[in-house]
């Protein structure tokens, strides 16, 4: 590689991706310097290896000394701008700029390990810059392949291949695309912008993917992998990605290590598979920190999330059991998750996020769970309490109570959340005295499943001010909005003073008796206190100094 283009590609290394970790900033350039070295040629079109030499290109084909195609510049209308197909020997593609109709370098069934790609501008082409099939052990590296209309780099049935260094930026599909290509490496490159994923990788087990930039991508993604069992994806950074910053589908026993997620997206979704490590991982500000939905067997370890949280989902409330969740912490506190217990008391403020799954006789008691995900969390539970705790100023809900019964939810603060508290196919729970307050929607949101709750004397104020319907709503069944003894309902700060409050929703519920003013939440312990004081105390004083007059007098 001759000095001036050393200097040149220097120039595009600098200009194209430029990322400061701490500051999490990523600027792009699409601008692409014309190299002097470069000779303008016709497309190039080899397949078999006499082609090499008719070329003339360098070399004699060996491991030793490759063919060289290098120095070019081929800007065609034509199909294809470099292809290869069928080959044996050895050959490098280097230092070439290549804009061709649809690809623009094509390697196609070559022999296994013959074939390095590097220091390449692939740019424009109707559908991929650089095309690897059927081509096993292919060194990919150092390329730029932006503006593609398909994907900047796809490999495919093509094992142990080595993608490393790339930069693939505003292509129209994806970034780096590699399917049924088992063993690859995908190491250090940067793929942003790309409409429909960053780093996509499908029913390709064992692959590795480390240390890799993926910002700003559009629906997949910045790094996708589906049925791609034993892989790891680690180290790697991933910002402001739509859908998931890093996502695993249908990927058995794969590692999910050390990778920063933060801003849109979810941080990390790992569903459908099992046995897969989510291991210290760090996501900040994801709609949802760590996603796990069907993943048995799987172990969630010192992963550290800010300004996010986890979310567990599985159908059959047993599967919780399997998970191993340890050490995780949610703004720098920990991260509470259960499974099967019973006669559980939390009073101290030590949790940043509550998860409960198939536990009875649960007690929650003065907590302050907030700017998170959900603050509190119950699967399949029964007979339990949450009691004078803030969940406020979370992403999604306050409370969430799915699949349990007998739960008493009272006197929690649960504002500025996007709903305060939800019932989901939960019955005979009951909400009194709760505060709810500026959620983005309702306040109070009982489900088609949700039947035979009892929900008053509650305080709702300016909840669902965008709608500016209701402050609650009720799809369920037989669920009462007001105390049946007392016939006393809830108060509701728009209520216009006369008739019932009509709630939103299917089951067109109504609260026949709303409140004049806020209720005041009595706890009983300091009720029964205080008349301890005005009553037993004076009557025994009484007592006592009747009994010593007694005793003067004889």
């Amino acid at each position: 590689m001759n000095k001036l283009y050393q200097m040149f590609v220097l120039i595009i290394l600098i200009s194209s991706t430029e990322i400061t970790v701490q500051n999490i900033i990523v600027s792009e350039s699409t601008t692409y310097p014309y190299s002097l070295s470069y000779l303008d040629s016709l497309p190039i079109i080899i397949t078999n290896d006499s082609n090499f030499t008719d070329y003339g290109f360098l070399g004699n084909g060996t491991p030793l000394d490759s063919y060289r195609i290098e120095n070019l510049n081929i800007t065609t209308t034509e199909e294809k701008g470099i292809y290869v197909f069928n080959t044996t020997k050895h050959f490098i593609i280097q230092n070439c700029f290549v804009d061709a109709y649809r690809g623009g370098i094509v390697i196609d069934s070559v022999r296994k390990e013959t074939t390095i790609i590097e220091d390449n501008i692939c740019v424009g082409n109707s559908a991929t810059g650089i095309r690897i099939n059927h081509s096993p052990g292919t060194k990919i590296i150092n390329n730029t392949c932006n503006f593609n209309s398909f994907a900047g780099i796809h490999v495919g049935n093509s094992y142990e291949s080595q993608i490393e260094n790339n930069r693939c930026i505003q292509d129209g599909w994806i970034g780096i695309f590699v399917d049924r290509s088992e063993a690859c490496l995908i190491n250090n490159n940067t793929c942003n912008s790309n409409s429909m994923g960053g780093i996509v990788v499908e029913e390709s087990p064992l692959s590795y993917v480390a240390d890799n930039r993926c910002k700003n991508n559009d629906y997949s993604g910045g790094i996708s992998l589906s049925q791609s069992n034993s892989s790891v994806v680690a180290d790697n950074l991933c910002i402001d990605n739509v859908q998931n910053n890093i996502a695993l589908h249908e990927s058995n026993d794969s590692y999910v290590l050390n990778n920063y997620c933060s801003g849109r997206g979810v941080g990390i979704s790992i569903d459908n598979g099992g046995n897969i490590t989510v291991d210290c991982n760090n996501c900040s500000g994801n709609a949802i920190g760590i996603l796990i939905n069907d993943a048995e067997k799987s172990k969630i370890t010192n992963n550290i999330l800010y300004r996010s949280g986890f979310k567990f989902y599985e159908l059959n409330k047993n599967d919780y059991t399997t998970y191993i969740v340890l050490n995780n912490t949610v703004n720098d506190k920990e991260f509470g998750y259960f499974a099967s217990l019973k006669d559980l008391t939390i009073t101290k403020s030590i949790y940043g996020q509550l998860f409960f799954a198939d536990c009875s006789n649960v007690r929650i008691k003065n907590q302050y769970l907030c700017d998170t995900i959900t603050g509190i969390t119950m699967f399949y539970c029964s007979n339990s309490l949450i009691k004078s705790t803030v969940c406020s100023n979370n992403r999604n809900y306050g409370i969430n109570i799915v699949g349990s019964t007998n739960i008493e939810i009272i006197n929690n603060n649960c504002s500025l959340n996007y709903v305060g508290i939800v019932l989901e196919n939960s019955d005979k729970n009951e909400l009194s005295y709760n505060f709810l307050q500026n959620n983005i929607v309702w306040g109070v949101v009982l489900d088609a499943y949700s039947s035979n709750n009892s929900v008053h004397h509650n305080s709702f104020y300016d909840n669902n001010q965008h709608f500016g319907t209701s402050q609650a709503k009720d799809d369920g069944q037989n669920n009462i909005w007001y105390d049946e003894q007392k016939e006393e309902g809830n108060y509701w700060g728009d209520y216009q003073g006369s008739g019932n409050y009509s709630i939103d929703g299917s089951a067109l519920a109504e609260d026949p008796y709303p409140l004049s003013e806020p209720p005041i939440y009595k706890n009983n312990l300091v009720y029964y206190s205080y008349l301890a004081l005005v009553l037993v105390i004076p009557l025994a004083l009484y007592g006592y100094f009747k009994f010593i007059s007694r005793r003067k007098r004889k």
